[in-house]
């Protein structure tokens, strides 16, 4: 049949980790001081979103007696409008009343018998516009989603909305043509996000057999055998309702500071921070922290430079925050020690490869070992490096990126980190019954990254000495 192709087993894995609590959807937003205007949005989004053919795909499967296969498939009733929403926001228009608007957005399930993604456009927020977005994560992990919502933007106001020409005929193509210049989207992809392997050099590993057998084992012992998380405010039953937070614009340049006097990186510094943020927390709910780890679930991308299909491809592996030491100096480098043994570790094939092992079982098994695993966690954690340079978007200048990272299985906390014009902005979405102000959390971060950028500052200048 035309238009349809298989669904890779990865894709559907995350297809299956759908559930009414926490649903495999990827929310962000971007922040307009002016007002975006909403037939300039779906010009857009048709000359530059619709040329994937993905999104303009539904998801059907055929049930047989062993085996579930799913495939894509281009809706043939597809109508652009009807993914693409627009309201305006309730008095008084400001952060708490946008993120209420969000938390209520976020709640609704995408209907399945259509393209799994959703844009809205908010209007009424400090005179300007937000443009919401929802995607499913079995459309393509966040690095490859990152590409295609870059291809929609400029380098400068100049290259704003025009009628579309009609779509391209390699619909599959990642990277559009430039428009009278550059495109900001390819370069920006460069900057950061330190990959643990590419695909390739993780198979190759692999391949080397005996020398790593047993490091091999040892992952899958850990995994099997990992016990499941200490208890503290961020576990426990988790439900419909969800309350999202997110930060002012931190420096770029005074993170790479702290890591460059502190001997880190800047993911080192940036978790340091948030495991400080959750220790705060939990002692104001009444708990005692000490000695405590909580451990977070981290995606890690494990694409090379020349992939660039909109798919799924990176693997999971589970980080200790060491949220039972105060001070932060030693969390700082219990957190790195932390870091480094994973990236030495193999761990994120063997979890690439179970990923790719629940998209082809029953959705029976695939959501028992989900939800096993799901047990093992207290939040997940993702850092995606984003442009350097400000951008624009139907011709208005794009100020802030935030996005939400989403959940499976009785996970009740998603951390967010995106980088963006030399700002770093934090994301929180919060099982509401777990913990309802994760505007807490988010004050709470930025003040354990003030106290390591003071301590940066004291040990710089006693070294100046």
């Amino acid at each position: 049949m035309a238009g349809r192709e298989p669904m890779s087993s990865v894709d559907r894995a995350w297809l299956m980790m759908d559930d009414p609590t926490n649903r495999m959807v990827i929310n962000g937003f971007w922040i307009f001081r002016e007002q975006l205007q909403y037939e300039h949005v779906l010009a857009v989004l048709e000359e530059r979103l619709l040329i994937h053919d993905r999104f303009r795909q539904r998801v059907v499967e055929h049930r047989g007696v062993f085996r579930t296969r799913a495939y894509w498939q281009i809706d043939p009733e597809f109508d652009l409008r009807a993914h693409v929403g627009r309201t305006v926001l309730p008095a008084p228009g400001d952060e708490k009343t946008l993120n209420d608007t969000i938390a209520r957005l976020l709640a609704v399930p995408l209907a399945l018998n259509r393209p799994l993604w959703t844009f809205t456009l908010i209007e009424g927020y400090g005179g300007g516009s937000v443009f919401f977005g929802r995607i499913h994560h079995c459309i393509g992990d966040g690095a490859a989603l990152v590409r295609v919502l870059l291809s929609m933007v400029d380098a400068s106001a100049e290259g704003e909305w025009r009628a579309p020409a009609g779509l391209p005929q390699e619909s599959n193509a990642l990277r559009p043509q430039p428009r009278g210049g550059a495109r900001p989207g390819g370069a920006i992809l460069q900057e950061g996000g330190r990959r643990v392997r590419r695909p390739s050099d993780l198979l190759s590993v692999a391949a080397r057999g005996g020398e790593l057998a047993g490091r091999f084992a040892a992952v899958l012992a850990k995994l099997a055998l990992m016990r499941t998380d200490d208890k503290t405010a961020f576990k426990g039953e988790v439900g419909v309702g969800k309350a999202v937070a997110w930060s002012e614009g931190i420096s770029l340049d005074d993170v790479k500071f702290v890591k460059n006097t502190m001997g880190a990186t800047v993911n080192d510094v940036l978790v340091a921070a948030m495991a400080g943020a959750l220790r705060r927390y939990v002692e104001a709910r009444g708990d005692d922290p000490e000695g405590k780890e909580i451990r977070v679930m981290v995606p890690v991308d494990i694409r090379g430079p020349e992939d660039t299909k909109l798919t799924n491809r990176f693997a999971l592996v589970y980080l200790p925050l060491p949220i039972g030491i105060a001070d932060p100096i030693d969390r700082l480098f219990e957190t790195k020690r932390n870091m480094d043994a994973i990236k030495r570790s193999p761990e994120a094939l063997v979890t690439y490869q179970a990923i790719a092992g629940l998209g082809v079982v029953s959705d029976k098994i695939a959501r028992g070992v989900r939800g096993y695993y799901a047990d093992k966690v207290s939040a997940v954690l993702t850092n995606v490096p984003g442009p350097s340079q400000k951008l624009y978007f139907a011709g208005k200048l794009l100020e802030t990126i935030v996005f939400w990272v989403p959940q499976s299985g009785s996970i009740g906390v998603g951390i967010s980190i995106f980088s963006y014009g030399g700002q770093v902005n934090i994301g929180l979405i919060t099982d509401r019954g777990l913990a309802p102000d994760p505007d807490r959390i988010i004050a709470a971060f930025e003040a354990e990254f003030d106290s390591l950028l003071c301590l940066a500052r004291e040990r710089a200048t006693e070294a100046c000495h």
